[in-house]
């Protein structure tokens, strides 16, 4: 590996330290990098119900957040209630990709497309979150989890109805 792919490498490690839903009160604490690896199970998980590309799939799912390495997490309610904040999240999330090595730059390009592999990891990725919200809830936490969960539902559904011309 060339100094510059190692460095990216030893980099990604920050994912683990960068905290989700970091404006609200969480019994569990859940990293990006969590995040990410039960976003990729949810893709492998999805390949019995969908035809895609699941290589193609869980590469984009490894990658989708990986601008937040440079940018952090911010928060959902930050981006609704600042447009200006989103919009300039988006950018920056731009430039970053454009820094990042060529084995993954383009699997983060990929998640915004309408593809059959990325609506896969942006329902992995709503489902990811009510799983996370479901074990918050479990654990006792009944305040902002429950409009996640609720959010996550109804995106859940809005997606899944974008997928059925893939369905199997």
């Amino acid at each position: 590996m060339n100094k510059k792919d190692q460095q990216f490498f030893m980099d990604s490690y920050s994912l683990e330290h960068t905290k989700r839903y970091s404006m609200y009160p969480v019994i569990h604490q859940e990293s990006v990098a969590t995040h990410s690896y039960f976003v990729t199970l949810g893709v492998l998980m999805l390949s019995n119900y969908y035809a895609f590309d699941v290589d193609e799939a869980i590469k984009i799912a490894i990658c989708h957040d990986l601008p937040e390495m440079k940018i952090s997490d911010v928060n959902h309610k930050v981006k609704k209630d600042f447009p200006a904040v989103s919009e300039a999240l988006k950018l920056a999330e731009q430039e970053v990709i454009l820094t990042l090595p060529h084995q993954v730059k383009n699997y983060c390009t990929l998640y915004g497309e309408d593809t059959p592999e990325a609506l896969v990891v942006h329902y992995a990725d709503a489902l990811q979150c009510l799983q996370y919200a479901v074990n918050e809830i479990d654990l006792g936490n009944k305040g902002y989890m429950l409009k996640v969960h609720s959010d996550s539902l109804k995106r859940i559904k809005r997606i899944k109805a974008k997928l059925v011309k893939y369905g199997v």
